[in-house]
Formats: C-alpha cells, structure tokens, sequence
C-alpha cells in the first residue's frame, strides 16, 4: 500500500513533489477503503524518511529532501490511512525510525552517523508531524544510528520517541530487525536479541519466515 492498493496512484516521491497535501490525503483514503474491504487492518506505510543522497535506492517510496514539506506530506498520509479510526479506515505505520534515509555512502542497510542536532532539526520532523497526527504505529528503523542498532536503542525508542516526541502507539521492528542485532554484533543469541529489543522499547517483531528444507 506504498502508492494505492487496488487502484495505483503516483509513487510517493512524485507525491511529495505535487506539494498538495489534501491530495495525498485522499488518495490514502482511497488505498485504505479497498484495503478494509479485503480485510486488511493495518499498512507498513508512509515511509517518511527524508534523504539527501541520491544514491540511495529506497528515494523513491519517500517524502524528499525538506524536513518542512516532509512534515505535511506525513501528516497527510497519516489522516488519509488512518483518520478517526473508521470502518473505512487502516492503521498508519510510519517508517523508519529513525535516520534509515542516511545511510553511510547511500548503500540500504548501512550503518548512518548524524549529530544530534540534524536529527533533530532534519530527520525527526516528518515523524513529529505523523505523531501529532494521530499514528497508532511506528516502525523501527533496521540500522545502526550512530553505533546502536534503531531496534534496541532505548535511547531513540524510549527517550526521544515515546518521552519527548510523545508517542503513545505501539512499536514494530522493520523485517527480522530484531533478529538482525545477532548480525549486528549486538546480541549473542536470538533470546538476548529479543530481550535487548523489548528493554528498548520494541512492542512486536516483525518476522522474516525461513524458506522451508526441501529434502
């Protein structure tokens, strides 16, 4: 539900770029009445990270470069999904928190080091605005944020996003981010990876199933 479910809107960045807010809205309205209808309740969706590296490859499902702009259009996507809960409506789930549109060279996945200030004053304002908004989730970025994994940072899931930020919803790891802090040389077990997480502040795990043996 990136752009649309049945019918298929402009991708997000081509949105972004209309700069018209009540549009987007109502095209996320139109997304989640047809997702409602098949039985879908919830989208990993908008992805709300800015970015200012081209090389980037995930540009393209986002909301720019303008922390301002950034801001309105995830207002918007926010209201169009969510709005008051209605039949008609889905649950918004904005991604990825928090710096996930920085990656060190533009390579996806790669670790990001931002001083606190341009988090603050570049990369948190889109969430800010999808929080006062009404979010009911927000979903943890993969990475490392400066050396600690966003899936087990107490300080960016417990400090900032629910103390400072004020975010009152729940909290999901992106796919197997969880899992991922063994990789990540920051867990010596799966268990211990799950305990680090939820001590954080993760609320659920999103999890990449294993493709079955086939003997």
């Amino acid at each position: 539900m990136i752009h649309g479910f049945r019918t298929i809107f402009p991708v997000p960045i081509a949105q972004t770029a209309s700069r018209d807010p009540s549009m987007i809205e109502a095209g996320d309205a139109v997304a989640a009445r047809e997702a409602r209808a098949v039985g879908i309740h919830w989208t990993f969706a908008p992805m709300i990270d800015i970015s200012r590296d081209a090389r980037w490859g995930r540009i393209v499902e986002g909301v720019g470069e303008d922390p301002y702009l950034g801001a309105a259009v995830a207002a918007a996507h926010v209201r169009g999904f969510q709005g008051a809960f209605g039949t008609e409506r889905i649950l918004a789930g904005p991604k990825h928190f928090e710096g996930y549109g920085a990656p060190r060279g533009g390579r996806d996945y790669e670790e990001v080091e931002l001083s606190e200030s341009e988090l603050r004053n570049v990369y948190l304002p889109p969430f800010q605005a999808a929080i006062d908004a009404g979010a009911a989730n927000v979903m943890a970025a993969y990475m490392e944020l400066n050396g600690v994994p966003a899936s087990a940072n107490t300080w960016l899931l417990d400090d900032v996003l629910r103390g400072e930020m004020g975010f009152d919803g729940f909290v999901v790891s992106d796919a197997s981010g969880v899992k991922n802090l063994e990789k990540q040389h920051f867990a010596a077990t799966a268990a211990d990876a799950g305990a680090r997480a939820v001590a954080a502040g993760i609320n659920m795990e999103m999890c990449m199933l294993e493709p079955a043996s086939v003997s």
